[in-house]
């Protein structure tokens, strides 16, 4: 579990970094990765971790010229949001962080349903178990950080990134 943390508190770093970024002249650019999952998340043999393949990511200035209403990204690790294909931004890339934390802390996958459809629903419908109820050695504070960033409702979880890298320092 300490394992989990470390890498997606580094992963969070990276998704900070992206969420923040900004033009030449200062304006942000409200950049969404839209596809966080393990396969995006590199570990290097020195022990760095990476977040990769921002081939979907979006800017906002961008998000309305192609695609509306698409659905782009891995299905097991969709927002709840982006799976209705929704309007996404930030927290959409915390909710599926959460995901993959939950995930490692678990060893199971969060969403699987008999097709994708089924999935799609579980993702919109059903509230994530606690880990503890898998693990029961979940400490209570993980527990609590793991739950805020898959709040059903963007409002509940994270406001950013850097708050998530905070929280996993503590």
């Amino acid at each position: 579990m300490d394992v989990a943390a470390f890498i997606v508190h580094d992963a969070a770093q990276a998704l900070d970094h992206a969420h923040k970024a900004t033009d030449l002249h200062g304006k942000p650019l409200h950049i969404v990765h839209r596809d966080v999952s393990p396969q995006n998340i590199l570990l290097s043999f020195e022990g760095d971790v990476k977040l990769t393949d921002f081939g979907i990511a979006k800017a906002a200035s961008k998000a309305t010229i192609t695609d509306k209403g698409a659905l782009r990204g891995k299905l097991l690790y969709m927002s709840p949001e982006q799976a209705w294909g929704k309007p996404m931004d930030r927290r959409s890339d915390i909710f599926s962080l959460g995901i993959v934390l939950w995930e490692m802390v678990t060893t199971q996958r969060l969403y699987r349903g008999e097709n994708d459809l089924a999935t799609l629903q579980l993702i919109i419908h059903r509230p994530p178990r606690p880990p503890s109820e898998v693990r029961p050695d979940c400490p209570a504070e993980l527990e609590r950080i793991v739950l805020r960033a898959l709040a059903p409702d963007p409002a509940g979880r994270y406001a950013t990134a850097e708050e998530l890298v905070t929280d996993l320092d503590e």
